[in-house]
């Protein structure tokens, strides 16, 4: 954990950079949202990343828990008004209360993230909707509060919104499925595990095969069917709230390459947008207001 001065202009720069150097994309996806709206969506990215290192960061789960203890009693200080002195929580705090972001959505990231812990892969592909619920429907949920106006949200834009994160978390699963393995993060279910034996093999070695592809395409169709929830909110929000959903057109780009590539999840140039191509991609939220 990193202190700084009491200095909200340094801790939102700060902010702004570790999304920027840590989250390509959702950086570029919080530019397309007019201010103040914008810092409050790096401020939350910039939590989010915090978490999700959690298991790259320690040795021992116990300490990984405690870290994560840590953030759930930041986020419970930031809710009452009362943020302990922290480059990420200053901002955290201030978007909280602007937005009224809802503590249980936070506890559930960090929830999730505590399942990144466990040394043991999911039972089955229900427990990883689960996660997936949690790290990204909640993170997507968020970002869309954070996005629009108080007065302004619908249950049909905050489904969107969790459609977003969701849509997102799952392509996230096939872009670090061989990172994810070397640290020791289990994502694939034990049942999945059973039924196609040579995927560990496959996924430790980044080597390409039947079972790598068909866990890939399984995971890429999951996202897929984010997309409807997604394309409906986005039919019913302004720009703002886009820039929110915007995760979502990008998760699509990352699918129609993974499809177009034979879903070969090792495929750096397949699983990596330029700054040209991401920027491309984003020009119809911007303009269009297409996010799938």
């Amino acid at each position: 954990m990193q202190d700084g001065p009491p200095d909200s202009v340094s801790d939102l720069t700060y902010c702004a950079d570790l999304v920027r150097d840590a989250d390509a994309d959702r950086f570029a996806t919080a530019m397309l949202c007019p201010t103040p709206g914008r810092w409050r969506l790096l401020a939350l990215y910039a939590f989010n990343i915090e978490v999700s290192k959690t298991r790259e960061a320690v040795r021992e789960p116990m300490i990984g828990e405690i870290r994560l203890q840590w953030w759930r009693d930041a986020v419970a200080e930031c809710r009452a008004g009362n943020p302990r002195r922290h480059q990420v929580v200053h901002p955290l705090a201030t978007a909280m209360l602007d937005s009224n972001l809802p503590e249980a959505c936070f506890l559930e990231v960090i929830d999730a993230r505590a399942r990144d812990l466990d040394d043991f892969p999911p039972v089955d592909e229900e427990k990883l909707k689960a996660y997936i619920e949690g790290s990204g429907g909640a993170l997507g949920e968020l970002a869309y509060r954070c996005a629009v106006p108080e007065d302004d949200l619908t249950p049909i834009g905050l489904q969107a919104g969790r459609a977003a994160g969701r849509a997102w978390a799952w392509i996230g699963l096939v872009r670090g499925l061989h990172v994810h393995s070397v640290m020791g993060r289990h994502t694939i279910p034990a049942t999945w595990l059973a039924r196609h034996p040579d995927l560990s093999k496959e996924v430790a070695l980044a080597q390409v095969g039947a079972a790598s592809r068909a866990w890939t395409e399984w995971l890429v169709n999951q996202a897929r069917a984010e997309f409807p929830t997604v394309h409906k909110g986005a039919a019913r929000t302004d720009k703002s709230g886009l820039a929110a959903l915007a995760p979502a057109r990008l998760a699509a780009v990352y699918a129609k390459r993974l499809q177009k590539g034979g879903y070969d999840p090792y495929h750096l140039e397949i699983n990596t947008l330029g700054p040209a191509r991401r920027a491309w991609s984003l020009l119809g939220t911007s303009l269009f207001g297409r996010v799938v």
